[in-house]
C-alpha cells in the first residue's frame, strides 16, 4: 500500500502499531523507510498493508546505525498516562516516552512527531512530560506540544490526542495549524456497509440473553447507568426483564441513594460516598432498614459496614451510537456489546465499523482474530488525522 521514494524525506518508525500515523506521511510523499515495534499482531498488520518493512523488536538505537532518518515518528505505550489506563504512575512503560526522546536526540533527525493520549497534559503526568521536553531540548531540539481532536480533522469521533513536534535547531517555531474539516457522523462513516468487506461480520447476541435483553432497552445515544440521571441514563432497575421488578417505592429509594451519594461527599477522592442510614431516612422518613436489605438480597445495594450504596456503579455500559453525532473514543475494547451498541440494531460493533470510524480505507487489512484487530486499531491514529500531520510536518521541513 506505501510507494517507495527514495529521493524523498526519509522516515524511521518506532512504536508503529499497525501503521496509522506512517499512513498520512506515506500518502504525502514521505518515505517510509523502516519501522519498528515489538507486537508481532501489529508488525504483521502492518506488513500486510504497507511495504513489507516492519520489524518486530525492542525499540533501542541498533536501527540509527543502518537507517538515518530526517523525521521520526513515534507512538510509545500511553496505558499509564490515560485516564483510561488509570493513571498507573509506576508502569514500566511510561519510561519509553523518555526512552523515545533520547533516541530522537541521538539520531539528530531533523524533526520528530510523538504521539501520546491527550491525558499527557494533564497535572497527573506534568512530570513525564517535562522530562520529556527537557531531553528534546537538551539535545538541540525545539519543541511544540498540540492536543488534536480527531473529529477536526474529518473523522467520525472525539478522539484527543497530544501531539509533539521537535525540530533540530534552537530556533523556535510556530507549529503550522493542520487544516481541519467536518466530521462525518456515525451514520454516514458506515455508510454502504456490506458483509463482502473484509472484518465485517456481526454478530448479535442470542435471544433472551443478556445482552440481547438490556440492548433492547437502551436507545439512542443512551446507556446502561445507575449512577447519573437524566434521559441518556436508563437504569437497572427499569429493565425488570433482566434485573427484575422494582415498585415505585423502592426506585425512589435507589433515585435517592443515587442523588445522596454524589451530594454527601465523605472523601477528597473519587465522585461518589455510601451514605448512612440516617442520610437516606432524612429524605425518606418511612423508610426502614429492612427494605433496604430486601434491596441488598436483590442485587440492587450493598452495605459496607453501616453505610450504603448502589450496587453496579459503573458510570455507562452498553452505550448506544448516536447516527447523527460523532462516536466516542475508539478504545482496544470498542468491540465489546457492553461497552458498545450498533445505533440501530441490537449488537455490538465489528471490526469494520471501528475501523470506519476510525478513518481507516475499507482496504485496510486486519488480523482475523478479533481481539487483536480491535486491539491495534484503538491504539492507532485515525489516518485522515495523520494525513494532516503530516503536511503540517512537510511545511516545518520546507
Amino acid at each position: 500500500m506505501f510507494d517507495s521514494d527514495h529521493n524523498a524525506l526519509q522516515v524511521v518508525s518506532l512504536f508503529s502499531g499497525c501503521g496509522g500515523l506512517d499512513y498520512g506521511f506515506a500518502r504525502t510523499g514521505f518515505n517510509i523507510r523502516a519501522a519498528f515495534d515489538n507486537d508481532a499482531h501489529a508488525v504483521s498488520c502492518y506488513n500486510l498493508n504497507h511495504s513489507s518493512i516492519a520489524k518486530q523488536q525492542v525499540i533501542d538505537n541498533a536501527w540509527m546505525l543502518e537507517t538515518p532518518a530526517d523525521v521520526i515518528v513515534a507512538g510509545p505505550p500511553c496505558q499509564g498516562f490515560s485516564t483510561g489506563g488509570g493513571y498507573k504512575e509506576n508502569d514500566p512503560r511510561n519510561s519509553l516516552l523518555l526512552a523515545t526522546c533520547e533516541l530522537v536526540v541521538e539520531s539528530k533527525a531533523k524533526l520528530a512527531v510523538i504521539e501520546n493520549v491527550a491525558a499527557l497534559t494533564n497535572k497527573r503526568n506534568q512530570d513525564y512530560l517535562q522530562q520529556a521536553i527537557q531531553t528534546l531540548t537538551e539535545g538541540g531540539y525545539s519543541c511544540s506540544v498540540q492536543v488534536y481532536c480527531a473529529a477536526d480533522f474529518g473523522v467520525a469521533q472525539r478522539r484527543k490526542r497530544t501531539v509533539i513536534f521537535a525540530r533540530f535547531g534552537k530556533a523556535p517555531f510556530r507549529c503550522p495549524t493542520p487544516r481541519r474539516s467536518h466530521a462525518p457522523t456515525v451514520e454516514s462513516a458506515f455508510h454502504n456497509m456490506s458483509s463482502s468487506i473484509q472484518a465485517h461480520n456481526p454478530k448479535f447476541p442470542a435471544n433472551g440473553s443478556k445482552h440481547e435483553v438490556i440492548a433492547k432497552r437502551i436507545g439512542i445515544g443512551q446507556k446502561l447507568c445507575n449512577v447519573r440521571g437524566g434521559e441518556a441514563s436508563v437504569p437497572t432497575w427499569d429493565i425488570p426483564e433482566w434485573f427484575g421488578h422494582a415498585s415505585k417505592h423502592e426506585k425512589k429509594i435507589l433515585t435517592t441513594i443515587r442523588s445522596l451519594r454524589r451530594r454527601n461527599r465523605k472523601r477528597n477522592f473519587g465522585d461518589a460516598d455510601p451514605v448512612s442510614f440516617l442520610e437516606i431516612s432524612a429524605e425518606i422518613p418511612e423508610i426502614t432498614q429492612n427494605q433496604l436489605a430486601l434491596l441488598i438480597d436483590r442485587g440492587y445495594m450493598r452495605k459496607y459496614n453501616s453505610l450504603y450504596d448502589l450496587r453496579d456503579t459503573f458510570n455507562g455500559k452498553y452505550r448506544r451510537l448516536d447516527p447523527d453525532d460523532v462516536s466516542p473514543t475508539v478504545d482496544t475494547r470498542f468491540g465489546d456489546i457492553q461497552l458498545f451498541l450498533h445505533p440501530s440494531e441490537n449488537r455490538g460493533l465489528t471490526v469494520r465499523e471501528a475501523a470506519r470510524l476510525q478513518g481507516f480505507p475499507d482496504d485496510f487489512i486486519f488480523p482475523e482474530r478479533e481481539k487483536e484487530a480491535f486491539r491495534l486499531i484503538g491504539n492507532a491514529v485515525p489516518p485522515p488525522m495523520s494525513i494532516q500531520i503530516a503536511k503540517a510536518c512537510r511545511e516545518l521541513l520546507a
